[in-house]
């Protein structure tokens, strides 16, 4: 980097910014749900893929505003399939999605991407089971 200062103006000619530091709340969320025009899907982060030893199904159940993830729940519940995305596992399950989204009436109205944190794990009967809190955390792809 040249230090020409001859095409420097001074310092003292500058004004400071006047806009105020905002932050947006961050965090790895732990599964997202995509709901678009151009597909819906369930996405899980790398955390909870390692939480579960990279699965190659999961299974899903609901409790009030909690939903639980897990390799086996029970012989009742449905096997889902995942595909990997690098580190994340992808469920496209169009049927599923929409269950979820009217479970939890999930507003999708400005926006394609949703993100919901992980509030526990909990091993039973061998099973490593994944709690997700399904009140939005991050919202992506808003519009103004």
């Amino acid at each position: 980097m040249s230090q020409n200062q001859s095409n420097v103006p001074d310092l003292a000619e500058f004004e400071a910014s006047t806009c105020t530091d905002s932050t947006r709340e961050t965090g790895t969320g732990g599964m997202s749900i995509i709901y678009s025009a151009n597909g819906k899907r369930l996405a899980l982060n790398a955390s909870i893929m390692n939480a579960l030893s990279q699965p190659g199904s999961i299974q899903i159940s609901y409790a009030g505003h909690v939903l639980a993830l897990a390799n086996f729940i029970g012989e009742t519940n449905t096997d889902y399939k995942l595909k990997k995305s690098g580190k994340t596992g992808v469920l496209y399950n169009t049927q599923l999605i929409h269950e979820i989204v009217e479970r939890y009436e999930l507003d999708y109205e400005n926006r394609t991407s949703l993100t919901f944190p992980v509030i526990g794990t909990e091993e039973r009967d061998g099973e490593v089971i994944v709690f997700i809190q399904m009140t939005p955390r991050v919202q992506a792809s808003e519009t103004d």
